[in-house]
């Protein structure tokens, strides 16, 4: 049971803290500008302009007020959305379109826009002179009059040529801000919408601008044949230089093609001299070495059949042979007599070699046993 009330405890005191906080402190949301009065003695409006955050300030001592610190945008335009001249947006304000008469005497009506912001440190001014509510519209009327009397130096065809309305705003600016000085805003900049003149001079005016359009176009169609002309000489420059460079390195190309086509011959022609020079030596040289080789090997076959028939005539040279000869008898059948000794065998080939060369081997044999 105990902790069920501590808890019940715990959220109390958050809300009662909640509560006492909200009413000690005024958050200030982003975009506004936040003036804080003094209700009680003679303190009235705080000279400081309060930013976005929380700022002390007590439930019925203090009062706030908040002003727009945004981009405020004030058209002077026909729009059908117009209620009590101003629009739903709390930094946008609409009012009737400027009426004037120009330098030749022709009316004219003008749609503007002009931006302007409160002068940073001074909204606790506009609330302190009264103004919080009323000073937009007095800088509406501020500024009709200075476009009013500014815009009524041009002709209708100063207000066709865009760099002279660029530059007609440009110089009202810095005095329209002195103007708004005292309101506490700045100027930001100035944007002429559109304009319109009665209906006649309407379609004489653009009459004038389709005029003045198709000399401009005239002007550019004259430019774009200037070019095309200018092109089209540079084009045939640059084909007539690529010919003649063209022809000027076929003409090198066949030069060097020439000289290497001799330089190649030459260099054949003095290689079939040296070939047919050189090569009869070389023929001749190879057939005397060949012969010489040939030679050579003639004779050492002839020293080694004269060696080996000198060999072959002595006594171990014929012993040799014979037991060659007896090892190579191909012999298909031996009939064998125990009987006789004197038969011999083939597989003596000491006593088969002594048949063969008589009794000679008998005294190799004899020999050999020494």
């Amino acid at each position: 049971m105990k902790a069920p009330k501590i808890i019940l405890v715990v959220f109390g005191l958050l809300g009662l803290g909640l509560i006492v906080l909200s009413a000690l402190f005024e958050r200030i949301e982003p975009g506004v500008i936040g003036v804080k009065q003094n209700m009680w003695g003679a303190a009235g409006v705080i000279p400081k302009d309060h930013m976005v955050g929380y700022h002390y300030g007590v439930t019925g001592v203090h009062k706030w007020y908040a002003l727009d610190r945004r981009t405020h945008f004030l058209t002077f335009t026909q729009a059908e959305d117009q209620v009590g001249g101003s629009r739903r947006h709390a930094n946008a304000q609409e009012e009737p379109p400027l009426e004037i008469r120009t330098r030749d005497n022709n009316p004219v009506s003008v749609d503007v826009t002009v931006t302007y912001k409160i002068i940073p440190g001074e909204a606790h001014m506009i609330v302190a002179e009264g103004q919080k509510d009323a000073y937009k519209s007095r800088v509406a009327s501020q500024v009709r009059g200075v476009l009013r009397e500014e815009l009524a130096v041009l002709i209708p065809r100063d207000f066709v040529n865009t760099d002279m309305r660029l530059d007609l705003t440009r110089e009202i600016l810095p005095t329209l801000e002195v103007e708004l000085a005292g309101l506490h805003v700045r100027p930001e900049a100035i944007l002429i919408r559109a304009v319109r003149f009665l209906p006649g001079f309407e379609s004489k005016l653009q009459e004038t601008q389709l005029t003045q359009q198709k000399a401009e176009l005239a002007k550019s169609k004259r430019k774009v044949e200037d070019a095309m002309g200018a092109t089209g000489k540079i084009e045939k420059e640059t084909e007539a230089m690529a010919k003649e460079l063209r022809a000027s390195w076929d003409k090198r190309l066949q030069e060097a093609s020439s000289n290497n086509q001799v330089l190649v011959a030459t260099i054949l022609a003095e290689a079939e001299i040296y070939l047919n020079r050189v090569r009869p030596q070389a023929d001749a040289r190879y057939e005397t070495l060949i012969a010489d080789g040939q030679l050579a090997v003639d004779k050492a076959e002839a020293l080694r059949d004269e060696l080996r028939n000198a060999a072959l005539d002595t006594r171990g040279g014929r012993i040799l042979q014979a037991r060659d000869a007896a090892q190579n008898l191909d012999i298909e059948s031996v009939t064998l007599n125990s009987n006789d000794p004197s038969v011999p065998s083939i597989i003596d080939i000491d006593e088969l070699t002594s048949l063969l060369i008589g009794d000679s081997a008998d005294e190799s044999k004899d020999e050999s046993d020494d």
